[in-house]
């Protein structure tokens, strides 16, 4: 008969986690949850194959986007095995169930449905639920070595002695062993914007997997080369006095810049649907274009500061929104357009290729408001780029016809 099942964290759905059927305490047959939590086999059919109407699982904490690891335990895979019977919903909502553990999977799932997958680049993989590939079997897929690993809680000492900023939670881009991406995500108590905890909006999962993302589809001569660039400009501003952090308005170098721009456009565009959704945590929906227009154009008066000139200032209801660097532009998707005031222009908050808010208010808010948010978006993982320079370079080779735009937008941010 068929044991049917439902796994969910906190209450929520547990969202294509992989499930092992343990038979006298060995693993059998690999299932995986769906959407709703309720456990699939190979061939998406319910439930798990059993002479009884009960059967002992063991709840794998990795889904076909990253495998969560205990960061206290030297980093082995975080599982928790359960009984079940026909019908049941195993709620993983303690502490001593990991909750946490796969809180983060979740989250990182939920990331990648909402701003990843609708994308062009994703939908264009041999199959997007497996980003990073599906074998002949599911458990040959969870086990391939092609895969991001995630440590928490982390416990790597990368705290720069001279500053009493807390540990970071960062990516490393070629882990040794497999040169494959590394997310290490230090403890909540350290990292209040991992849950949203206090009010903090909850981007650390979207922002860090975007990192994760990107590097998993660089050459792996790229992630040799983004590694170096990391470690060259931590040592670089530690020696002159620096706190070798990053931010939105902060110059470091190309590399750095164009690397953080990614996680801008994950974490913004997840807090703008969370936002829009009214909920405490984002959640997967249709992301039509439409709805990236409307990101874009939530966007636009957050990069450009305005610039009030003298006299009257008659308004122009207009199809499109205002040109950020020269020319028409028209957003992609439908729906009602703001009211432009033709007397106010604008400037970059920020500009220069070494400055993250400039690079990604160049491609994920100007660009993306020219030629949508899709094309702007998935070109960034498309380009095997670890710089503005060699994103144009890809624009220009795959897209001819806009070789014009993207040279516009790279002068009016001067990049």
């Amino acid at each position: 008969m068929r044991v049917k099942a439902t796994i969910q964290v906190n209450g929520q759905p547990l969202r294509n986690a992989y499930i092992e059927h343990l038979v006298a305490g060995i693993g059998t047959n690999m299932y995986m949850t769906d959407t709703d939590g309720q456990i699939r086999d190979e061939h998406s059919d319910k439930g798990i194959d059993s002479f009884t109407s009960n059967a002992d699982i063991r709840v794998i904490c990795q889904n076909p986007i990253l495998r969560v690891v205990d960061g206290k335990n030297w980093t082995i895979g975080v599982y928790q095995d359960k009984p079940i019977k026909d019908g049941d919903t195993v709620n993983l909502n303690t502490d001593a169930e990991q909750r946490d553990w796969y809180n983060i999977l979740n989250r990182a799932q939920i990331a990648y449905e909402v701003a990843f997958k609708p994308l062009s680049f994703f939908k264009g993989l041999p199959n997007p639920d497996f980003p990073l590939g599906r074998l002949s079997s599911l458990r040959k897929t969870r086990d391939q070595a092609k895969r991001i690993d995630l440590s928490y809680p982390d416990q790597f000492p990368n705290q720069n002695p001279f500053s009493t900023l807390a540990p970071l939670t960062f990516v490393e881009p070629k882990r040794v062993g497999d040169n494959f991406p590394f997310m290490h995500v230090k403890d909540k108590s350290l990292e209040p914007r991992l849950f949203g905890m206090g009010g903090a909006v909850p981007m650390i999962v979207p922002h860090e997997l975007t990192h994760a993302l990107h590097f998993s589809f660089l050459s792996e001569q790229k992630r040799g080369h983004t590694q170096d660039a990391y470690i060259g400009f931590i040592i670089e501003s530690l020696a002159a006095g620096g706190s070798a952090t990053h931010n939105f308005t902060v110059r470091t170098t190309p590399e750095v810049a164009y690397i953080e721009a990614g996680g801008w456009y994950a974490e913004n565009f997840t807090e703008f649907m969370r936002a829009r959704q009214g909920g405490t945590m984002v959640m997967p929906e249709a992301i039509t274009p439409a709805i990236q227009a409307q990101f874009v154009a939530a966007e636009v008066p957050l990069r450009l500061a305005p610039v009030e000139l003298p006299g009257p200032r008659p308004v122009l209801t207009a199809p499109g929104f205002p040109a950020l660097g020269g020319g028409g532009v028209t957003a992609a998707g439908t729906g009602p357009r703001p009211a432009l005031d033709i007397h106010i222009l604008h400037k970059p908050v920020v500009t220069e290729d070494d400055v993250e808010g400039a690079v990604y208010s160049a491609i994920f808010v100007d660009f993306a408001s020219r030629v949508g948010l899709d094309l702007a978006a998935s070109s960034y993982f498309a380009a095997n780029a670890l710089t503005f320079g060699e994103y144009e370079t890809f624009i220009k080779n795959t897209h001819p016809e806009l070789t014009d735009t993207i040279a516009s937008v790279r002068k009016f941010w001067k990049l």
